[in-house]
């Protein structure tokens, strides 16, 4: 009888994939290439398991590819203005990769470095990742360790641990692209709740320039409705503001964040996070390509809810939240339960 705790090498290379599965027949695969969510498998209401988020089939179209499927997202998750930002009374500047902005750690990104397994058993991936200093104008040493964990309660935890030896900024979060029914080709059919209130407005470039009420916008979920509904008023790639306030939770709590389901296939998931906002992302510049269970992709194939900091957040007045310092740690523990009630 094979061990549940399956790894096997990637394509030849010295990367590898690792299984976790559970009673309920749920099953991630993760790779310690970018600590990338590379499947996730769940059950239908007939009960049978689809793979849930878009995958590439090689690990050569995640090593060419700039989509971040999957990925572990960091140093700097989102967008600072311009890489520039003031730490200290020093002008940092960081590496510029999309226009004149930084993103998703440039050069230095997470989701393309090689992660050290340190524990790995049936429902269990631990792994960790030690920063070179200088890369992309990150000046310091960070210490990073990421836990994967799918429990009986048929819940993915990925919690995120970090210290440094100087002052830096730090945002992570997991870049998958959701769609909850492997036939479709689209999320248009897929539902969506938002436990935000507001959002941030952003100029032509994705930096945001105000925090808006949700009311009267396409980024209203506070009640469950399709995205079909908010399609063509134009593409949404923002973060709204959780109401973490409201739920009246302590900072290093899970509280609900989002709640998304697709009728057709009677698929579910939620998403309960520590961190103050989420991304939402329509895929509208997804590359075509073909994934792992043969369906072809492109624009609008999946959606990201990345849980994370506010973007831009060094250049902001809450600037001081978004960086870690010497014999502190840093901490993000975000939850996605499948085929959960929903929580209206």
């Amino acid at each position: 009888m094979h061990s549940t705790a399956v790894v096997t090498t990637w394509d030849n290379s010295h990367y590898s994939l690792f299984q976790l599965t559970n009673a309920q027949q749920s099953k991630v695969l993760i790779s310690d290439y970018g600590a990338t969510v590379v499947e996730l498998w769940s059950c239908d209401r007939d009960g049978q398991l689809g793979n849930i988020v878009l995958g590439y089939p090689t690990l050569e179209e995640y090593q060419q590819q700039d989509c971040y499927l999957g990925g572990l997202i960091g140093p700097w998750a989102n967008r600072i203005k311009d890489g520039c930002f003031d730490l200290d009374g020093r002008q940092i500047q960081l590496e510029c990769n999309q226009g004149a902005n930084h993103l998703h750690g440039a050069s230095a990104g997470f989701h393309r470095k090689l992660w050290t397994v340190i524990e790995h058993s049936q429902s269990i991936l631990r792994m960790k990742l030690q920063t070179i200093p200088g890369e992309a104008g990150f000046d310091a040493c960070i210490e990073v360790t990421v836990s994967f964990i799918l429990d009986s309660q048929d819940r993915l935890t990925i919690d995120y641990q970090a210290t440094t030896d100087r002052p830096t900024p730090i945002n992570l979060t997991n870049h998958s692209y959701f769609n909850l029914n492997p036939k479709a080709q689209n999320i248009w059919q897929h539902q969506l709740q938002i436990a935000a209130q507001s959002y941030l407005a952003t100029d032509a470039t994705g930096i945001p320039t105000a925090q808006l009420k949700v009311n009267n916008s396409p980024f209203n979920f506070n009640q469950l409705r399709s995205i079909e509904s908010a399609r063509g008023q134009f593409n949404i790639d923002h973060c709204l503001c959780l109401d973490r306030q409201q739920q009246n939770i302590t900072d290093d709590k899970l509280y609900f964040a989002a709640y998304l389901a697709d009728p057709r296939s009677g698929r579910s998931l939620s998403i309960e996070t520590t961190e103050p906002g989420l991304q939402l992302y329509t895929g509208q510049y997804l590359s075509p390509f073909t994934d792992r269970v043969g369906r072809v992709c492109g624009p609008n194939s999946a959606l990201c809810l990345e849980t994370q900091a506010f973007p831009d957040a060094v250049n902001t007045a809450d600037k001081e939240s978004a960086i870690l310092r010497t014999g502190g740690t840093y901490r993000q523990t975000s939850r996605y339960s499948l085929n959960p009630r929903p929580p209206y």
